[in-house]
């Protein structure tokens, strides 16, 4: 399959791939080999941790939880009755670049000029790489925080504002209880967010901690006024 996808180069169909410890070296060449290429696919999942994580949070029994596919790009999704999502359901979708800019803005957003972040400590005033990542994940927090509680309302409301009928036609869990197939009432719940941009997070940090506060080529009021 992986040959095939370097030779024909179409986005569509994708491909995923459940990563095992136990599988080949010539295997896993094959699917970073189409990475390499251009493909920007297969998705690949650990397969044991998603097993037991949608177990743990979601409360699948293993027979289900080992069923799971694929939804969209991402996020696995057992394929029984009260296991499938109806569609993409992102509980938040970020734009994870954000997070970095809001540790030396103090959480305030220019491009909207508004406080979009936690209002945290001057980044003028950091002295270690602690500091900083202690701020990163408060504002990590408050920007997952304030996505996932509109998502949730969405989601509760959505049922019966925005009713998806055929959806609800073929699903089974839909047609036995008489609800909308959306309706959070029937369904385990598959909360999962995609964070967009989120090496530029590790790599500022990086960027940061060598040459600021390890080599001071500059100063941390250097770098915010810039």
């Amino acid at each position: 399959f992986m040959l095939a996808a370097r030779m024909v180069r179409v986005a569509n169909p994708t491909f995923a791939f459940r990563w095992h410890p136990k599988v080949k070296d010539e295997i896993m060449r094959e699917l970073l080999e189409c990475i390499r290429q251009w493909g920007g696919y297969p998705s690949m999942r650990n397969d044991p941790i998603l097993i037991a994580n949608s177990m743990h949070w979601h409360g699948h029994p293993i027979k289900e939880a080992r069923t799971w596919v694929h939804q969209a790009c991402m996020s696995p999704c057992p394929t029984s009755k009260f296991g499938f999502q109806p569609m993409c359901m992102a509980s938040a979708s970020t734009n994870s670049a954000k997070i970095i800019e809001y540790v030396f803005t103090q959480g305030y957003d220019k491009v909207v000029n508004m406080q979009m972040g936690a209002k945290t400590p001057a980044p003028r005033t950091f002295k270690s790489f602690e500091e900083l990542y202690a701020i990163w994940i408060k504002q990590m927090k408050a920007i997952l925080g304030l996505l996932v509680r509109a998502v949730n309302v969405g989601r509760t409301i959505g049922s019966n504002a925005g009713p998806r009928h055929y959806l609800s036609a073929i699903s089974e869990r839909s047609t036995e209880s008489g609800l909308e197939v959306c309706d959070p009432s029937i369904s385990r719940g598959n909360a999962w967010i995609t964070c967009f941009t989120w090496v530029e997070n590790a790599d500022s940090a990086a960027a940061v901690t060598k040459v600021i506060l390890d080599e001071k080529k500059y100063t941390m009021v250097e770098l915010v006024d810039a």
